[in-house]
């Protein structure tokens, strides 16, 4: 898993929705089947991950990894973020 909003990008694409407050940023990625929330925070001048979601959650963490791994977008590929069913 990417640990700043760089790697965030390259890994997922454009977030489906970003909320902005003066020191951190939620970034939330929709796919067909699950949700990711990635909690980023402003360290030394670049925004890192603190804590990353998914709805629904893992079955022993809060992140399911088969929904992060999912969201993922191919090389080259569009943006996975789309309507969740």
């Amino acid at each position: 898993m990417p640990t700043d909003a760089q790697g965030l990008r390259a890994a997922y694409g454009v977030p489906a929705f970003i909320r902005r407050e003066s020191d951190s940023e939620l970034w939330r990625y929709d796919g067909m089947s699950c949700a990711a929330f990635f909690f980023l925070y402003l360290e030394g001048g670049a925004y890192r991950i603190r804590h990353a979601e998914t709805s629904p959650r893992g079955r022993d963490m809060p992140a399911d990894p088969d929904c992060l791994r999912s969201l993922i977008v191919p090389s080259g590929g569009a943006p996975a973020s789309g309507p969740m069913l």
